[in-house]
């Protein structure tokens, strides 16, 4: 059902009348939000802060503010004052109040969210029946999200004023996200400026023995990669129940991990959308999907997220969906008994481009085949794979055609029961808890 455009006025509307722009009463309550600046306090509270104010001038106490990628056709919730929070979760512009301000261009009112397309929330959900109305978050480049607030009570009617009311505080929120993308980017740069200039000076030192000169690096190791390493690496952790989400994400995040969890996804569809936006470095999440299975979800990934890699959460190491996720492409299979720095030391290695196998899982797969059960040339390839080498650069090598690689190289796997070259790098090397 298509929304209804805002009611007329009524008596109750009178909130709104202290917030037009001309007053210099609580009008400048809604300026004074933007003082708060994003980048000293971080997004996440000011724009808490901008919808709670908006919301209890409502009359209401729930909603969120989401941003939106048209490109990549997601949403994601920055804020959920909601009592099933999904702050951090990505969805569809296909779903939800967001998407249907998007398709609407403007303000959209609903008056039951159960006329909501694609809606998120549930029959059993008190906020089913009621209305809700969403106004978009706009920069001069277009729509960047979506400001969304719920009634308390079935009989509340969301009127043009409410409407107009909400854009106030959507056009706070838009100078609060564009702060801080700014402050974000310049944090960056001055980062990368600092390290480089730093780099250069040392080198120069080096070079010329100046003072300083005694810094471990010279001018050959001048590289813009260095500065690369600063970042954390992203990850994405997909988990159907809140509860054990919400765990991995606190094991991961601990201080000194070096990872920063980028998005939270409970169901594999969310997770693929997100990843597609997001570009992670990681995936974690369980072999038991709901929606899903393992491998499908890493076959997906690799179309939508080709950099990704994914660590597996498994129960028993006899379970034969290991094998087929690891011919899809998993980089890690990790018990759900594994301790935490277990966690955080398999999405580093998984980033490495490293195998991780946990030592049970290692147990049941199989230790390296016994090399007598290999023939001569088949160790050289062995040795070779493990290197890193592909067919070609083997074939080359050992003066061989790429043909004849392959055929070692299948023979390899089928004896020593690896699944693919990442797992025999991890039977050779592993990476075990």
């Amino acid at each position: 059902m298509a929304p209804t455009p805002p009611a007329m006025p009524t008596p109750s509307d009178t909130l709104c009348d202290s917030l037009r722009p001309e007053t210099d009463g609580s009008g400048d309550k809604v300026a004074l939000l933007a003082d708060g600046r994003a980048g000293d306090t971080g997004l996440g509270p000011l724009l808490e802060r901008i919808l709670l104010t908006a919301a209890q001038l409502l009359g209401c106490g729930t909603g969120s503010i989401c941003t939106i990628d048209e490109t990549a056709q997601v949403y994601r919730k920055e804020v959920d004052l909601g009592a099933e929070c999904r702050a951090g979760q990505v969805f569809s512009l296909d779903e939800g109040v967001t998407g249907a301000v998007v398709r609407a261009g403007g303000s959209v009112v609903f008056k039951e969210y159960s006329e909501v397309p694609g809606g998120h929330l549930g029959q059993d959900d008190a906020r089913y029946q009621r209305p809700v109305i969403g106004v978009p978050i706009r920069l001069p480049s277009g729509v960047i999200g979506a400001c969304v607030v719920f009634a308390n009570t079935p009989e509340r009617v969301f009127t043009s004023l409410d409407a107009r009311m909400l854009e106030l505080f959507a056009a706070q929120a838009a100078i609060a996200i564009a702060g801080f993308r700014l402050h974000t980017v310049a944090i960056e740069v001055n980062i990368s400026l600092a390290e480089l200039h730093t780099t250069e000076r040392a080198a120069l030192a080096h070079g010329f023995g100046l003072p300083g000169g005694d810094v471990p690096f010279g001018p050959a190791h001048v590289s813009l990669g260095r500065l690369t390493k600063t970042r954390p690496h992203r990850v994405i952790v997909m988990h159907e129940q809140p509860v054990i989400r919400a765990g991995l994400v606190h094991l991961l995040t601990q201080e000194g991990s070096g990872i920063e969890v980028i998005a939270e996804c409970g169901d594999a569809a969310g997770t693929l959308a997100a990843a597609r936006y997001l570009q992670p470095d990681v995936v974690v999440t369980d072999i038991d999907l709901v929606d899903l299975s393992g491998a499908e979800l890493i076959e997906s990934l690799v179309r939508t997220s080709p950099g990704t890699a994914v660590v597996l959460l498994v129960g028993d190491p006899r379970d034969e969906r290991i094998r087929r996720a690891a011919h899809a492409g998993a980089r890690g299979f990790l018990n759900r008994s594994a301790e935490g720095h277990s966690l955080v030391r398999a999405v580093g290695s998984a980033v490495a481009g490293d195998a991780v196998l946990s030592g049970s899982l290692l147990k049941q797969w199989g230790a390296p085949a016994d090399p007598a059960h290999l023939t001569s040339r088949e160790r050289e390839v062995r040795r070779l794979m493990e290197g890193g080498l592909r067919d070609k650069q083997i074939g080359t090598e050992l003066g061989i055609s790429v043909k004849t690689v392959e055929k070692h190289v299948g023979t390899i796997l089928r004896k020593t029961g690896a699944a693919n070259r990442t797992m025999l790098a991890g039977l050779a090397h592993p990476h075990h808890s």
